[in-house]
């Protein structure tokens, strides 16, 4: 019990946004982050100004998961077309995975719940290219983030979501 309340004391945020940044500047998130400081949530704010051209990850932002209390992933019709977004998602489920007392929760903007259980859309669209362009050098990763995708499907409660035959059409 007393690790688990040192765990939420050390957390440096309440949450975490994890969103395809081109689809959302200045509305849904915007609005979103606003209403939760609004309330008191202290929500990282990703600088867009310092925010790097590469597909990688920053420091801070591996960090910030991790000192998250929950996470709250906003899933867009591009947003699997985000190295960037499916890293974040990969690291997301792994905190949730490891660290007691981290939460994660979906928002689908535009998007219907199916892209994200059986990537299918702009989803599978989006992975089928991310294999492409890594032209077997790191296949792994892509699998990883179909792991993490699926992962977040499985957390939301989406099997129960689909009728068995709906499943089975996807499988």
């Amino acid at each position: 019990m007393a690790s688990q309340i040192q765990s939420v004391q050390k957390r440096k945020y309440d949450a975490f946004l994890n969103f395809r940044r081109q689809d959302f500047e200045g509305s849904f998130v915007a609005d979103l982050y606003k209403r939760l400081e609004g309330i008191g949530i202290h929500a990282f704010k990703h600088d867009f100004e310092l925010e790097s051209r590469e597909p990688i990850i920053s420091k801070e932002i591996l960090e910030a998961i991790e000192e998250s209390r929950i996470a709250i992933t906003i899933f867009s019709l591009d947003y699997a077309s985000s190295t960037c977004c499916l890293e974040e998602l990969t690291k997301i489920m792994k905190c949730v995975d490891h660290n007691k007392g981290q939460e994660s929760f979906l928002v689908f903007y535009k998007v219907e719940p199916s892209y994200v259980l059986r990537p299918i859309g702009t989803f599978a669209v989006a992975l089928a290219k991310h294999e492409a362009d890594l032209k077997g050098t790191d296949l792994e990763k892509v699998q990883r983030w179909k792991d993490a995708l699926h992962k977040a499907a499985d957390m939301a409660g989406l099997k129960d979501y689909f009728s068995g035959a709906e499943l089975a059409r996807w499988s």
